[in-house]
């Protein structure tokens, strides 16, 4: 009998000792243990520090256009907070505080709805908390309490609880984030400087509150030069799938797993591998990452690198010590443009004024089928250097200011901008498509500024010589494979413009004489014996000619978003069309007609390789990358992107056709005499849309007004293309519109005003 007393006792002590141990690891029921530093309680955990983005600077490298600005926020650490197992009560009251700090609406539950009835105090207390909601009596009842009146809530559910229970948002958040209970969950952010000292000095009465400092971006230049928006584009919360994309895997099974399981929303996206990742990702669910424009593209230098810190936490993932740097954050890189402020802002008024004058002209129009067009709002010009392909200016119109992104008091002009409620607003934003930078994601037929390319690509093949003279009786008649009449008519005038040589057909604009030398002429039934017979480059020549100069691939420019354009092939038309390729068709791509679409972008920088040796660089807008003190760490070099393979002497023939088109055209306002310059270009006007009857029942299409340029013509130094939306048949909108427009931007670049003694040939230009 005394064993088994003995034996009994044994376990007693055991269990005695189990359950104590149990205690000290998981309750953790003294503040010495539970921050002592015992590694038999604690373990060691790691957070990452997020780096401050970099700032983006204009082309003197002191002009902010995209900034940090320190902001504090309120969070909450689960694990710091009062356990709702054993400190419930204050729990409640520290979350109410909270709640009314961060302007939340908390919930009371009454139930049984009857206990209304016998405790008329508390239907007192409750009708000046809120509205009751409208349920049976038998239902529980419940009043929605607004924030300055969550302690009164808190107090009001302590005193009746056995009938009354509060719901605090702060808790439903909690639950739904699920994070480690070391890890912060963010309540509010970007609070006042006063708030936050407040919330500090009462950190006693806030258990488990804190006060994080953090950034927000600002773009300071863009409420004026909204145009920078599209460059400079914006950064907000990573998503699901940039998660997914942006942080690498171990291995390819890894990455496989990740892709395939996000697939249902994700589509497949690319993952990048690297075994070195193991530990905490490059990205947290609440970081912010470049969403568009420049602040994606240089996404890896503007983010910086994550510092790591280490805490210990107790069994249950509460925090027991004060975060330590294990590695030091490191912020991120500054990128200095290669715009100036004051000229992007002058190109911007620029092209607004001529989209104002090309809607005054639809409005005012004689013709009523003009008249019913769609109003002329949106427009492009792209500047740049051609020697290098700096970005000297590059405006779409319309334009936003990405502020809406970053300012949460400007909630409601995003929402205008993203989904307006309103049918017709969305219908119009849908049409304007502000959030698009046509300089890069427009795509354009781009008329007869295509010629010079078309010209270069036939000289260079030895379909023509320069001084080969071809027919251009005014259009081009023939019988298609399928026994259908294909009419071409030129582009300005459709009489007979005899024999031209290639530079007579640049300074006409002829379409007949290019579409010849591409398409060929052997099957025109309107030439006689006599005129000049060729087979052209056909389509294979001619793709590869405009490939020579960039056309139907990316620039390349620092910029997401930007868009390939498409140069048509016999195979692409088949497998797009299921329709064989015709000879109209060739004539069509010849003259910048038909499938073919090119960015803005693509052809000015394809100009400026005309303009000089045939070299294409590839545009740029970052001219350097500096660290956090300003040194630069990189300088951006020119980097070739095409160099067409045509003789110098074909190069020079196409800008002296450039040229003439200017002199001894219709591009008046470019001339010298007009402009104080030695612009050289090429206009086109192009025709999109469906077709639209006149009022003596002709078939017309609305079209665009195009011109692109270069100066000065001996030594170019920039090339600027100008694409107006709409206003190509308005009163020739790419000589009248497109062409002063190029000009004008010619000269605030250079700083040169028109001549005064200027002659009356020059058109007077509408002020801004």
């Amino acid at each position: 009998m005394p064993r088994l007393i003995a034996l009994r006792a044994l376990l007693l002590i055991v269990v005695v000792v189990l359950v104590g141990r149990l205690a000290q690891l998981q309750l953790a029921d003294t503040d010495s243990r539970r921050y002592g530093n015992d590694p038999a309680v604690n373990s060691r955990r790691y957070l990452t520090v997020q780096p401050r983005r970099g700032e983006i600077l204009a082309a003197d490298g002191r002009t902010l256009l995209a900034e940090s600005v320190p902001i504090y926020s309120i969070a909450v650490v689960p694990g710091s907070l009062p356990s709702d197992a054993r400190e419930g009560e204050r729990r409640d009251q520290v979350l109410a505080r909270l709640a009314q700090i961060a302007g939340l609406a908390s919930t009371l539950t009454i139930t049984p709805s009857s206990a209304l009835n016998s405790a008329p105090g508390l239907r007192a207390e409750l009708r000046e908390l809120g509205p009751i909601s409208a349920l049976e009596a038998t239902q529980p009842l419940t009043v929605t309490v607004a924030p300055a009146d969550a302690l009164r809530a808190f107090e009001v559910s302590r005193t009746y609880s056995d009938v009354v229970t509060i719901s605090n948002p702060l808790e439903e958040q909690i639950a739904r984030d699920q994070v480690r209970r070391y890890e912060t969950i963010l309540v509010q952010e970007d609070i006042p400087l006063e708030l936050a000292l407040v919330i500090r000095e009462n950190s006693n009465y806030l258990p488990g509150v804190q006060v994080i400092e953090g950034f927000r971006r600002n773009y300071p230049q863009s409420t004026a030069i909204a145009s920078l928006s599209h460059l400079i584009g914006y950064s907000g919360r990573i998503s699901q799938c940039e998660l997914v994309a942006e942080n690498p895997a171990t291995s390819w099974l890894n990455s496989l797993t990740d892709v395939v399981r996000n697939a249902g929303v994700c589509g497949l996206i690319p993952k990048r591998i690297d075994p070195q990742s193991i530990g905490l990702p490059a990205y947290q669910g609440s970081d912010r990452i470049g969403k568009t424009g420049l602040e994606a593209h240089y996404e890896a230098e503007l983010r910086g690198l994550s510092g790591i810190d280490w805490l210990l936490v107790d069994a249950l993932e509460r925090p027991v010590s004060a975060p330590t740097a294990l590695r030091p954050v490191e912020h991120g890189h500054n990128l200095i443009l290669t715009i100036d402020t004051a000229f992007q802002s002058q190109v911007e008024r620029i092209l607004a004024t001529w989209i104002a004058e090309g809607e005054r002209r639809r409005v005012t129009s004689p013709d009523a089928h003009k008249r019913a067009y769609a109003p002329i709002a949106s427009g492009v010009i792209v500047a740049l250097d051609p020697r290098d392909g700096r970005v000297l200016a590059m405006v779409s119109l319309p334009d936003y200011d990405n502020n809406v992104w970053v300012d949460p008091s400007r909630s409601a002009e995003l929402q205008d901008l993203l989904a307006p409620a309103d049918a017709e607003a969305l219908a119009e934003l849908q049409r304007l498509a502000p959030l698009t930078n046509r300089a890069i994601s427009g795509l354009y037929p781009p008329g007869s500024a295509l010629k010079q390319f078309v010209g270069a690509t036939a000289l260079q093949n030895n379909i023509i010589a320069p001084d080969t003279r071809v027919r251009d009786p005014g259009l081009i008649r023939l019988i298609e494979r399928g026994g259908a009449e294909f009419i071409l008519p030129n582009s300005v005038r459709s009489r007979d413009n005899g024999e031209l040589n290639i530079v007579d057909a640049m300074r006409l604009s002829s379409n007949v004489f290019f579409a010849t030398i591409a398409g060929g002429n052997t099957e025109v039934i309107n030439l006689n014996a006599e005129a000049f017979r060729t087979p052209g480059l056909t389509i294979d020549r001619l793709v590869d000619g405009l490939g020579w100069f960039g056309f139907g691939r990316q620039m390349g420019v620092d910029l997401a978003g930007e868009a390939t354009g498409l140069v048509p092939t016999q195979t692409w038309k088949f497998q797009s069309l299921r329709e064989p390729w015709t000879t109209g068709d060739t004539y069509n791509t010849a003259i910048g007609q038909g499938y073919l679409q090119v960015t803005p972008l693509q052809l000015a920088a394809a100009t400026g390789g005309l303009a000089l040796d045939g070299t294409v660089y590839r545009p740029h807008l970052v001219q350097a990358i500096t660290d956090a003190n300003g040194s630069v760490i990189r300088t951006i070099e020119p980097d070739v992107l095409a160099q067409a393979p045509v003789d110098p002497a074909y190069l020079a023939t196409m800008r002296q056709g450039m040229w003439e088109s200017v002199v001894n055209g219709l591009n008046i306002a470019a001339r010298e005499e007009c402009s104080g310059l030695r612009i050289a270009g090429k206009t086109g006007t192009a025709e999109f849309g469906p077709l639209i009857f006149t009022a003596d029942n002709r078939q017309v299409r609305q079209s665009h007004g195009w011109f692109v340029g270069f100066a000065p013509y001996e030594n170019p130094e920039i090339v600027v293309a100008v694409l107006v939306e709409g206003v190509g048949d308005l009163n020739d909108g790419s000589s009248t519109i497109a062409v002063p427009a190029v000009a004008q931007v010619m000269q605030a670049y250079f700083g040169v005003t028109p001549p005064e003694d200027a002659p009356r040939t020059c058109p007077v230009l509408p002020t801004e």
